[in-house]
């Protein structure tokens, strides 16, 4: 490219036709000029190679890359390796960007000197999307136990989970070798941040809503993660646990990790077909995960609260019709 590369945005493409000439225009209208798009198609069955064709004949910043279904984490890492840009972003196929993304976060790294800024997002459903309200508008630097504390415990607009939404220097993620585990299939988002912000130590916020995170498409995504969904936890727990010990910081943020372990128990439950699996599976996890017990919760409902003390009363089948109770619609925060 004859331009000097600013932003490399990386799109990883699975069956996406219907959101994803949506996605691209609103990239490539972007006010920071100085991009290159990586879009990976992952394998699609449907007219997505085609669009991304069309869209790469239009526009000289777009390079596509068509290749055998690898998964998300897999794809997201070839467009890192192919990488141009200073600073990198991750946009899934069925997401948007409001058009002063790319330029918010360059500049909010650029006048900070962090290696990662992270905006809010949208959580959009087929009813729209909530507005946030924000006292100030000046940038807010997050140390690392904040950042993680907010990982552990923030779901919604200001979710910190994911990796999208956010803008990453890749020298920093050459340095420290961060990419994604190809290996999992299941939140692979929040074990990779968990690194980079173990590495970095800190991520500058910019306090405004730029990412529409498309809620309505997550049902296929959803019900694959589903199917194993109790070993998908484990597996992560166990990631999680050795980063934070690695790290040495998991004294710190401990109960905010405990309250992320209390998140997937609701959810595993809430997928229980029976009040009869209800109860096998409580007792497995808390077999598996004994000190959820201690957890002190934070930002919960009434139920939950209750739900929890029962639990530590031992009264399981209450608990578990509690539960079957509707004590949290859970929305998977995840990509998977």
């Amino acid at each position: 490219m004859a331009f000097k590369v600013l932003v490399s945005v990386i799109v990883p493409v699975y069956n996406a036709e219907q959101y994803l000439e949506k996605c691209l225009a609103s990239i490539c209208h972007q006010t920071l000029k100085d991009i290159e798009i990586i879009a990976i198609n992952d394998g699609s069955q449907d007219r997505s190679l085609s669009i991304l064709q069309k869209f790469a004949q239009l526009d000289q910043r777009i390079t596509v890359f068509n290749r055998e279904n690898g998964g998300v984490s897999q794809a997201r890492n070839v467009g890192i390796e192919h990488a141009k840009g200073q600073y990198v972003t991750f946009v899934d196929a069925d997401d948007w960007l409001e058009l002063t993304m790319l330029e918010e976060l360059y500049q909010a790294c650029r006048l900070t000197g962090s290696h990662i800024a992270k905006c809010d997002l949208f959580w959009q459903e087929a009813e729209g999307s909530r507005q946030l309200h924000y006292p100030a508008n000046t940038y807010r630097i997050y140390n690392a136990i904040e950042c993680l504390h907010k990982l552990f415990t923030e779901i919604g607009e200001q979710h910190f989970g994911f990796a999208s939404c956010k803008l990453y220097e890749k020298s920093f993620l050459d340095l420290h070798k961060l990419r994604f585990d190809e290996g999992m299939n299941f939140a692979e988002d929040t074990v990779f941040l968990t690194r980079a912000v173990l590495k970095n130590q800190s991520i500058c916020y910019v306090p405004r809503q730029l990412y529409y995170y498309n809620v309505t498409n997550q049902c296929s995504l959803t019900r694959k993660a589903m199917v194993h969904l109790r070993h998908n936890y484990d597996v992560l727990y166990k990631k999680l646990l050795k980063e934070l010990q690695c790290g040495e910081v998991y004294g710190e943020v401990k109960n905010s990790f405990l309250n992320y372990q209390f998140e997937g128990l609701l959810v595993i439950l809430h997928q229980s077909a029976t009040k009869k699996n209800m109860k096998y599976e409580l007792q497995s996890f808390l077999k598996a995960y004994p000190d959820i017990l201690k957890v002190k919760l934070i930002n919960r409902n009434m139920k939950q609260l209750v739900f929890l003390k029962l639990i530590k009363m031992n009264w399981l089948t209450l608990s578990s019709t509690l539960i079957y109770m509707n004590v949290k619609k859970p929305k998977v925060i995840s990509r998977c």
